[in-house]
């Protein structure tokens, strides 16, 4: 019952931030202003600045994983030979 309710809850929550969003975009008053912005600014700008901002934060954890993982250990394989033998075999052969 419990995900029951977490999904109704965030369905109605995403139902009334699209009829907020569509108010602020299209039927806001034009004439309130809150730091030099009207509802209409804020409502393009606050989207586009989240979503920069995940990009970005993305980019750079990208950016931190690269830089801080550890180069992966040269693996040796069944059928090869190491530098070190090969080398023997060269100076023995010639």
């Amino acid at each position: 019952m419990k995900d029951v309710s977490q999904g109704l809850l965030l369905f109605s929550l995403s139902i009334l931030a699209m009829i907020a969003y569509f108010w602020a975009l299209f039927l806001a008053p034009r004439d309130i202003i809150f730091l030099d912005r009207t509802i209409l600014e804020w409502a393009l700008i606050i989207p586009v600045l989240i979503f920069v901002y995940l990009f970005l934060f993305v980019v750079a954890w990208i950016g931190w994983t690269m830089a801080t993982t550890p180069p992966p250990l040269p693996v040796s394989g069944k059928g090869e030979k190491s530098k070190e033998e090969s080398e023997a075999e060269e100076n023995e052969n010639g």
